[in-house]
């Protein structure tokens, strides 16, 4: 069965939370203290795969305990904790057909309510009709009954009046009857034996008077009798539904498991609270192992260790039975590390691991090695902390899901908090993978645990003034503690988008980004070369930014060509990027100054429109002529349009150069002007040189060599 939907309610700081839906994959993202571990332990306890019943003198909301469910215990009112809404799959459809009365179809959903008491309440939709044991066959048998003896006539041996008071007798009798059986349902302790002293009383009236009338009745109180002692056909199913209720696992990082336990302390701490983190996952690891730590403990009690300390020699005999508990605890340990290893290999991909369970008197170790250093085995405490979350919450999923052969629903609290940024994105991976067959629902607030492609399985969860948790599952909240990671991680998607592109451009600003892409569609409407479909062009906000942005480009493997202008910024990048990133790559950083034929010169791309273009469109967005120095060659169109500008007094607007970019696309878009040829054979020159060097350099499509 798949969870579609939930709600919470009188746990903790959790009023009502009213109906959240769910998703094969759903993260619940929130500040600290916002009540997202309070969600998932409510879930966990619904059907949780280990013992852990709801508590109210720790569930239940503190500012109500005392008002509410202590004021209510008297009159043994149950509060709903947990509510769980499941599709039924084909499959658990057809078993529930098989135990329907025929005409009734199978329901498609079922919504199952857990109470404090422990109680199950379930409601089928759509909603199957009653199974109750009417007392109307009876009620209508003993209406019968009563017509029948109104009728019958005095015998011989009867005077008329005696006759008249017993019919009186038997009327009265079953008009009682018929008020008694004014319930609902006689499938019940009470309806069982309310039916059997009918039966008796019954029997007491037969007499060869009314023997046949008395057989009637009979014939209709004996088969509603023999049905309020059975089991309906909705009980049948509710058990059904019962049965194969997904178990809830819960994991959190303060269950990570010591490699060294010491086995007289945890037998203790295992009777005092199972349910505490630790314990729960190193009580997992035994069971997978087969045997009780208690067992394992006394394997390891041998006589001849005992009378050694004692100053006494053992027989041979001892020494014998010694050394057979020694090899029992070692076969049951050598045969569950293989086990465990051949199983966690299948689940961790990044390196091929060697499990092995070690005992040693009182002390049981965790002993591990790895593909890379096969015959150094270290301690699970030295790994890594994400290899060790992930082994203490694959023993727990492992024993608690009995192999993964039970339907789970895995709930981690905050997973892979010592993970790198990446890892946590491998994480992610992960989740989708484990998604194939377990629903995943997990808390975070790390942005790197959001996958910001699918943001529409995030769950909000916020606090409000009075401490109280909510969940927006329809809305994002103002909190802006809230939505940071929200807002990061749509970010991180957006810019991880452009990784997954291999003929990659980086531009300056978004000026060249708006002028090239303008510019490449006139070429491609007039017949001359463009930029070719697949490549992407990305604005870094300046030429200071632009080995960053290629940076995080080679930390994805791929080599995008980098665009500078031609001033002085330009050529410092330029010499930048050459001396390091791009060392070896020469022909991966292209200038401008390069392809218009002015090589020294300052160019930049306003150049490539040239003074005309410029100028008229500074013109029309500020109402200033400029009269630049068209002797002056060096210098790059806007330094020329900047020098003009001061010294005319004239104030161009902030950002000048991208608000003419913008002017200039959209007139070109809404007049569907052409520009002139000179203009359009330099941009054609530019784009044919860009496809040649990312054509030339193997990028589209390629891996770079780091």
């Amino acid at each position: 069965m798949r969870a579609t939907k939930f709600r919470v309610r009188n746990f903790r700081n959790i009023d009502d939370s009213g109906w959240i839906p769910l998703e094969q994959v759903t993260a619940f993202v929130g500040r600290n203290e916002s009540g997202k571990t309070a969600i998932l332990k409510a879930l966990h306890k619904f059907n949780p795969g280990s013992p852990e019943p709801y508590d109210p003198q720790r569930d239940f909301p503190r500012d109500r305990y005392t008002r509410d469910f202590v004021a209510s215990s008297s009159i043994s009112k149950d509060w709903p904790v947990c509510s769980v809404q499941f599709e039924i799959d084909e499959a658990l459809a057809a078993k529930i057909s098989d135990l329907l009365p025929v005409g009734i179809d199978a329901p498609t959903s079922v919504k199952v309510t857990r109470f404090y008491s422990g109680k199950l309440e379930i409601t089928y939709l759509p909603t199957l009709p009653s199974a109750a044991v009417s007392p109307a066959a009876v009620i209508a048998a003993l209406e019968t009954f009563a017509s029948d003896a109104r009728r019958l006539e005095a015998t011989e041996a009867q005077t008329e009046d005696a006759a008249k008071a017993q019919r009186a007798e038997l009327v009265r009798w079953t008009d009682e009857w018929i008020s008694k059986l004014q319930i609902d349902d006689l499938r019940s302790d009470t309806g069982t034996e309310m039916l059997s002293q009918l039966t008796q009383e019954t029997d007491a009236k037969s007499s060869p008077w009314t023997a046949d009338v008395v057989e009637g009745l009979r014939a209709a109180i004996d088969p509603v009798l023999e049905q309020s002692k059975g089991e309906s056909w909705s009980d049948r199913i509710d058990a059904l539904l019962e049965s194969v209720l997904p178990v809830f696992i819960y994991f959190e990082d303060y269950g990570v498991l010591h490699s060294a336990i010491w086995l007289p302390r945890f037998v203790e701490d295992l009777q005092r609270d199972a349910t505490v983190p630790q314990i729960r996952t190193a009580n997992a690891m035994f069971r997978h192992v087969g045997l009780d730590p208690q067992q394992i403990s006394e394997l390891g009690q041998l006589h001849s260790s005992r009378m050694h300390r004692q100053g006494q020699t053992p027989s041979p005999e001892q020494i014998a039975d010694d050394q057979r508990l020694m090899d029992e605890r070692a076969i049951l340990l050598n045969a569950a590390s293989q086990d465990i290893s051949q199983k966690f290999s299948e689940w961790w991909s990044q390196r091929r691991h060697s499990i092995r369970y070690h005992a040693d008197a009182d002390y049981f170790r965790v002993w591990i090695a790895d593909d890379r250093r096969p015959n150094m085995e270290i301690e699970l405490v030295s790994r890594s902390k994400g290899f060790q979350w992930f082994f203490s919450f694959y023993l727990v999923f492992l024993v608690e899901s009995d192999d993964g052969h039970k339907d789970a629903i895995l709930l981690l609290d905050e997973p892979g908090l010592h993970l790198h940024p990446t890892a946590q994105q491998e994480l992610i991976t992960f989740f989708e993978e484990l998604a194939k067959t377990n629903q995943v629902f997990y808390t975070t607030h790390s942005p790197f645990l959001i996958d910001g492609e699918h943001l529409h399985r995030i769950r909000a969860v916020t606090e409000d003034e009075t401490g109280h948790s909510s969940v927006s599952a329809d809305s994002w909240p103002e909190d802006r503690e809230t939505i940071f990671p929200l807002q990061a991680a749509a970010g991180y998607a957006i810019i991880k988008g452009l990784f997954a592109h291999r003929s990659n451009v980086l531009v300056e600003g978004m000026s060249d980004f708006f002028y090239l892409h303008s510019l490449s569609q006139q070429c491609a409407a007039t017949g001359r070369t463009f930029l070719l479909e697949d490549i992407y062009l990305t604005p870094c906000g300046g030429t200071k930014y632009m080995g960053t942005m290629a940076a995080l480009f080679l930390g994805h493997e791929v080599r995008p060509l980098v665009l500078l202008d031609s001033d002085d910024a330009g050529v410092s990048r330029q010499k930048a990027l050459l001396k390091g990133l791009y060392s070896g790559h020469d022909r991966a950083v292209l200038m401008l100054d390069e392809v218009l034929g002015r090589s020294g010169d300052e160019v930049e791309i306003e150049d490539l429109l040239g003074p005309e273009v410029i100028l008229n469109a500074i013109e029309s967005v500020t109402g200033h002529r400029l009269s630049i120095d068209t002797n002056n060659t060096s210098d790059s169109l806007p330094t020329k349009v900047e020098a003009a500008a001061t010294g005319a007094d004239i104030e161009l607007p902030v950002l000048w150069k991208g608000v003419i970019a913008q002017y200039l696309v959209s007139a070109w878009a809404e007049q569907a002007a052409t520009l002139p040829e000179p203009i359009l054979d330099r941009a054609s020159l530019l784009f044919e040189e860009m496809n040649q060097r990312l054509q030339e350099t193997s990028l589209a499509g390629q891996r770079v060599d780091m």
